[in-house]
């Protein structure tokens, strides 16, 4: 039982990545054009909505120069698109975590711009914490930091994680094993948003979807 939990925790995958999506060893380190697509439309989901009051005043949606295939790997460069984004439509994240960076930089690539846009118009203190990698034991610490250190206490977290990891990393913060919509996660699947609070200290789990790009679905299966 959590005694003072976060109200929010938010899990999504990295965008879509060169070579074998069931194999994050494989493609390089880095996004695809694709992914980097996804990355760029993130903050359209978890952003405030434009027309409300923000301390910097309104921010419009990031865009990316986008590389020449969909398998190639990422090596533009996010700019201001000039076009207000639309009401998000999950909560906007206090806090941002990815896994640390190395073998693969994908999931901080992919909440990069939305703590930009963060940064630029609604929290410029927002940073992206790659303290902990995607191995069990720091996945478990991850998520006892999260839960148990009092300024995350009522606050909204967004995590970008390895698909493969993301099952034992929800069951890390106390979601009943029931409540997985499946122990592995589909290799081709990049559009989930698993929602993570506690009622009475207890720990559950609401399954979301992204609907960002062509192809994305609500459906589980």
């Amino acid at each position: 039982m959590v005694t003072n939990p976060p109200a929010l925790v938010m899990i999504i995958r990295h965008g879509e990545k060169p070579g074998d999506p069931a194999n994050d060893d494989d493609g390089g380190q880095h996004l695809a054009t694709l992914g980097s697509g996804r990355a760029a439309a993130l903050p359209s989901l978890f952003t405030p909505d434009p027309n409300s009051q923000l301390p910097f005043g309104n921010w419009t949606q990031l865009s990316c120069d986008l590389a020449t295939s969909t398998q190639s790997q990422f090596t533009g460069k996010y700019v201001q698109s000039g076009v207000n984004a639309g009401q998000s439509r999950f909560p906007t994240p206090s806090f941002l975590f990815a896994t640390q960076g190395g073998a693969s930089n994908r999931p901080v690539e992919t909440i990069t711009p939305l703590a930009e846009a963060l940064q630029s118009y609604y929290n410029p203190n927002i940073t992206i914490n790659q303290t902990y990698s995607n191995t069990s034991s720091d996945e478990q610490a991850l998520a006892t930091e999260i839960t148990t250190n009092p300024i995350y206490a009522g606050k909204i977290i967004l995590i970008a994680w390895h698909h493969g990891q993301i099952p034992n990393l929800t069951l890390d913060f106390g979601v009943p094993q029931s409540q997985l919509p499946f122990t592995s996660w589909p290799s081709d699947r990049f559009d989930f948003v698993f929602l993570i609070g506690w009622e009475n200290g207890q720990a559950f789990l609401k399954v979301d979807f992204q609907l960002l790009m062509y192809g994305d679905t609500d459906s589980i299966s």
